[in-house]
């Protein structure tokens, strides 16, 4: 996660807390989506928006020693504790860059090409799918996760769950991201000439467990940019908080992630 300087999720270390629960919730997802033509062993990959870096830690383990994944992030404090976590684990065929996806400028160098939520957090969507299929070898693969936020809903109906909804999509929009952008996803790719589309949609959903709580972390989370957009009160959003957390922990209500559409193709 990632994505530029009007990113409305607030990062640095509580930041990196938020992104591990959610990496942990899809990573068996992303494993089989990563192997879904089998082994990819020895092949290099270039995670795009790598937040936290579990993705790029699972990938280092896949490609072992013979391969190689080059992790990229806007989030400089993020990429500096992810540098330190793939230290611990004696990791060392990740390379961290800390840039603005904008300005990637790779030509053929990677096997496979991988974003999760990066394209919905940013103003020119079309122009950094363009980079990443530059970014790739011809016939690599790439695979993009992303969000259908519209897809989001919990039970019985919660007013501070909707409430949370509202916050987080007007917030994304009045920055010109596209919080709903999954939708869109599979008329993107072959708009950039991406071959042999395919696409899937997951949606995991809790009643309870760490998985139930992203709601609640990631409203807490978009604080500063409901401030700084009058979207709220701070009066407001601690009412909010207080509801959503209430509905969270009851084990007999239930709250799914948004819709996450999967998609999939080659560079020509």
């Amino acid at each position: 996660m990632k994505k530029g300087n009007n990113y409305i999720i607030e990062g640095g270390a509580e930041g990196k807390k938020r992104l591990h629960v959610l990496s942990e919730i899809l990573s068996e997802y992303t494993r089989q989506l990563l192997l879904r033509e089998g082994s990819i062993e020895g092949q290099s990959v270039l995670d795009v928006g790598s937040g936290s870096g579990d993705v790029a830690i699972m990938a280092a383990g896949l490609v072992g020693q013979s391969g190689s994944v080059t992790a990229v992030d806007f989030d400089r404090d993020i990429i500096t504790l992810a540098e330190q976590d793939t230290e611990v684990k004696g990791i060392s065929n990740i390379r961290y860059i800390a840039q603005d996806v904008h300005n990637l400028d790779y030509s053929g160098l990677f096997d496979i090409v991988y974003a999760r939520f990066l394209l919905s957090h940013l103003q020119d969507p079309v122009r950094v799918l363009h980079k990443l299929m530059e970014s790739l070898k011809p016939g690599g693969r790439i695979i993009i996760e992303d969000i259908d936020f519209s897809g989001h809903f919990c039970y019985p109906p919660s007013k501070a769950f909707d409430d949370y909804l509202h916050y987080f999509a007007t917030a994304a929009g009045n920055n010109g991201h596209n919080a709903h952008i999954g939708l869109s996803l599979f008329s993107m790719f072959t708009g950039a000439g991406v071959k042999d589309v395919q696409f899937d949609v997951i949606q995991p959903c809790f009643n309870k467990g760490q998985g139930k709580w992203m709601a609640y972390y990631t409203m807490d989370r978009i604080r500063a940019a409901l401030l700084k957009q009058d979207l709220a009160t701070e009066s407001e959003m601690e009412q909010t908080l207080a509801k959503l957390k209430a509905f969270t922990e009851d084990e007999s209500t239930i709250i799914s992630l948004p819709r996450v559409f999967r998609v999939w193709g080659r560079r020509p």
